[in-house]
């Protein structure tokens, strides 16, 4: 058989059991990237949220080299039961979310594993992926679990003005990443989007601010788009994904080595 080198490749399921056994050996990060399967709006695919957060865990990996990641396979579903009125939509319960970080846990430290990032892409995962960091624990594993959005910090806000330093849903900053990451799956009438929500009055909210409140999307948005789609660009997103992509190298950089 060819002897096929895993150091250029990241993504654990195109790796034959010996490379990964090899690679163990190294005390790679683990990232463990999850999205969600949930309509974006009458112009972006359902997979924005897998999309983004694949693409932006593969490219960081790449980008260190020398075998210091490896990038699990996506989890692409998450926790999205307020989109279920919208067609498209797959949700899971919250239990069986963490218990499916829980097997891969316990899957990846028994093949000798020790540091994990948990990436998420959607926003409806933020509380249920830091208690699945904390569960990880239990298999031996050290983890750090965080939202690629919050490694961009208040210079979202500079990119992508429209959305007022929210992700948003929809709106300009995750229109402008998908026209950057897959532009033949964008509806090409994206800037005739009317009836989108303006998220200047979330970003003013300051009783609630840093606080997590579940979409009301029937009420707070009709046509389940939170921000302004309408000014989206693709070197925008461009901007934001280079941007995230060294933070997330950062991240992995600054992780300790494991001691077990």
């Amino acid at each position: 058989m060819a002897d096929q080198s895993s150091d250029s490749e990241v993504r654990w399921q195109k790796l034959r059991r010996d490379q990964i056994a090899e690679l163990a050996a190294f005390d790679p990060v683990l990232l463990q990237p999850i999205g969600a399967i949930e309509q974006h709006g009458p112009h972006l695919p359902v997979d924005t949220d897998t999309n983004s957060v694949t693409e932006i865990a593969e490219r960081a990996a790449r980008s260190l080299g020398n075998r210091a990641a490896l990038v699990l396979p996506t989890i692409a579903w998450g926790l999205s039961p307020y989109w279920m009125p919208f067609a498209g939509t797959i949700t899971l319960r919250p239990e069986t979310i963490l218990a499916l970080f829980s097997d891969i846990g316990r899957s990846v430290a028994g093949h000798g594993f020790r540091r994990m990032v948990i990436v998420n892409g959607h926003g409806g995962n933020g509380g249920i992926i830091g208690v699945a960091a904390t569960q990880m624990a239990d298999h031996g594993l050290r983890t750090i679990a965080m939202s690629y959005w919050s490694l961009m910090g208040s210079e979202l806000g500079g990119i992508t003005p429209a959305d007022h330093g929210h992700i948003g849903h929809a709106g300009q900053t995750e229109t402008s990443i998908q026209l950057h990451l897959q532009p033949d799956r964008v509806d090409p009438d994206y800037q005739s989007v009317t009836g989108w929500t303006d998220l200047g009055p979330m970003a003013a909210d300051l009783l609630t601010a840093g606080a997590y409140k579940p979409p009301l999307p029937l009420v707070e948005a009709p046509i389940g788009v939170y921000g302004d789609a309408t000014q989206a660009r693709a070197e925008l997103g461009q901007a934001i994904i280079e941007r995230v992509i060294g933070r997330l190298a950062e991240v992995v950089r600054a992780f300790p080595a494991s001691t077990a």
